[in-house]
């Protein structure tokens, strides 16, 4: 397929402000797709190389793309650097300088999106001397096949800024609608995708084998699976309505939760984003190899930072973890622990759907507990009071609460589902009319006073799943130091947009000064809940819930957008 046929699609999508005719616009074009092309469109459209836990990064920087536009376009370098300040996107400049372009690479044809994916790989795979030469005249010569306006997308998806306002359940809908004539067997899809988060996969399935295809994917070690979610209740007595009978009761750490495959003798580490995050915890894998007993399995837990004395530590000393260089120095100066607390799978054998104790008491035997690996301290109990306790007792460790779990014959693990088999019970749910939600940014307030030349304020917003948008929730400027403060510009300048995107939903009143496709997700503090005219989250009677005196805690990096509090939990917990 020739990859200007995707760039016509890129272009009504660019210009669609519904969430609705996007999925009109994708399907019909699905529908016209050849079947061996299906995956690697699903990637492009969701301006990806391959599926997020595979971790293909191109590792492009801005001034490269520009150099290769350059060349491409046999214009100054200056000129270039101009057209930026002035356009301020790359995609924009490229689209612009490359409208005439010189023959100065000898280009033969037109650019097919088979041989832009295998550039683009070429391009991610590249290291060492001369890799920077060859990512550009890589590219530059992509770059002279294609229209000015494919040459706008080009850049942006080389540079991971597309910001069509595409998601992965965008693309689900689209699939469904596409192959299947109906957007219920969405989810069946959905189904597949919780147990096997690759767009390429289940496009590819779907066109070839139907719904009967999709149906028959399962867990596969190695591939990340989508991590089980907690419910939240308004009042701890409420967790024995919601959890009859025996509750398992978990401590829950301040820590970064963890899905370990272990497969031909090696071990994988995902990240709740599925981000492979294996080279960055060294010592973890080494504890799991000593251990954790069985050929291959796949088990979760939270690794926690601790001190010399073995005292958990704030999730923020364990974030200084997360880096690609001085590994070891950081391995030596930030101890961890890993506290694993479920099995899904062992010897070739799924316990998916197993009951809960079923799964820990084969967690049981093949772990042994260590100083920095063991299991999550846990009681088993029908009396509301000795949760209450044993929350009391976690807190006075330094940790951040509990997670209440079913023991009953169908508390199985549910893949990406957030329903009543788990609820979790922190200590900030303690304190007189607090709160905290993790809300997705999706705009921003320019700044006055002492804060003129930065975001003064973040629009921020709750995800509706249901029709797969994010709805406005609250607008926050406090809580941000200097610091933050002088970052947010670089931390969401990538995600900047010209138009509200078409998944976001804001009342006019609230409309922020600029706007970002939602991306970046942040953990706020808040006072209440209330019924709000100006937002739009879980609307009723035309008012919105709406979070007051929200204040800004933290960035959460280990959060991708569909995985925010939800509109539905907003409502829940206003309810409550």
């Amino acid at each position: 397929m020739d990859f200007q046929k995707l760039v016509d699609v890129y272009e009504e999508l660019e210009n669609t402000a519904s969430g609705n005719k996007m999925r009109e616009i994708l399907s019909d074009f699905f529908k016209e797709v050849p079947e061996e092309d299906i995956a690697i469109v699903s990637y492009l459209t969701l301006g990806r190389l391959a599926s997020e836990y595979e971790s293909v990064v191109l590792g492009m920087a801005e001034k490269i793309a520009l150099k290769a536009v350059s060349l491409a376009g046999g214009v100054d370098s200056s000129k270039v650097k101009q057209t930026l300040g002035e356009m301020g996107d790359a995609g924009l400049v490229a689209e612009k300088l490359l409208k005439k372009k010189p023959i100065t690479l000898v280009p033969v044809g037109k650019l097919t999106i088979h041989d832009l994916f295998s550039g683009l790989h070429k391009i991610a795979e590249a290291s060492g001397s001369g890799s920077q030469d060859m990512k550009i005249n890589t590219l530059a010569a992509m770059l002279q096949k294609v229209s000015s306006g494919g040459a706008k997308y080009l850049v942006r998806i080389a540079l991971g800024t597309l910001r069509m306002g595409v998601g992965d359940m965008t693309v689900l809908d689209s699939l469904a609608i596409a192959f299947t004539g109906e957007k219920k067997n969405k989810a069946i899809l959905e189904r597949a995708y919780n147990f096997c988060p690759d767009v390429g996969i289940i496009a590819e399935t779907l066109a070839k084998k139907g719904l009967k295809g999709v149906k028959k994917i399962e867990v596969k070690v190695g591939r990340p699976i989508k991590m089980m979610l907690c419910q939240r209740v308004g009042k701890i007595a409420e967790i024995a309505d919601k959890i009859p009978g025996k509750i398992a009761v978990d401590e829950k750490y301040d820590g970064e939760r963890l899905q370990v495959h272990k497969v031909n003798g090696e071990i994988t580490l995902f990240s709740r984003r599925m981000e492979e995050v294996t080279l960055q915890f060294p010592d973890v894998v080494e504890y799991l190899q000593k251990q954790v007993k069985g050929k291959d399995f796949i088990v979760e837990g939270e690794v926690v930072a601790i001190s010399e004395e073995g005292k958990a530590l704030p999730f923020q000393v364990l974030m200084r973890r997360r880096r690609k260089h001085d590994v070891e120095e950081y391995v030596a100066k930030i101890p961890v622990c890993l506290f694993l607390f479920d099995l899904l799978y062992l010897n070739g054998k799924s316990y998916l759907d197993k009951p809960y104790l079923e799964r820990m008491t084969a967690l049981e035997k093949i772990v042994k507990k260590g100083e920095h690996l063991t299991l999550t301290k846990t009681i088993v109990t029908e009396d509301v009071d000795e949760v209450e306790k044993f929350f009391n007792e976690s807190l006075q460790q330094g940790y951040e609460g509990i997670i209440a779990k079913s023991t009953a014959p169908e508390s199985i693990y549910k893949p990406g589902t957030r329903g009543w088999l788990w609820i979790k019970w922190k200590k900030e749910y303690v304190q007189e009319m607090q709160d905290t939600f993790d809300l997705v940014v999706i705009g921003a307030f320019l700044g006055k006073g002492r804060r003129a030349g930065v975001y003064g304020a973040l629009l921020l917003a709750a995800y509706n799943k249901k029709e797969d948008v994010f709805e406005s929730v609250t607008k926050c400027g406090t809580g941000f130091t200097d610091a933050v403060l002088g970052e947010l510009p670089q931390r969401l300048g990538k995600y900047k947009m010209d138009r509200q995107p078409a998944r976001v939903k804001v009342k006019k009143e609230m409309a922020p000064e600029v706007w970002f496709e939602p991306q970046v997700v942040v953990e706020v503090l808040g006072a209440e809940i209330t019924r709000s005219p100006i937002h739009i989250c879980a609307v009723k009677d035309g008012k919105g819930l709406a979070i007051r005196f929200p204040r800004f805690i933290q960035f959460r990096d280990d959060k991708n957008p569909e995985q925010a509090t939800t509109s539905k939990e907003m409502e829940s917990i206003y309810e409550n």
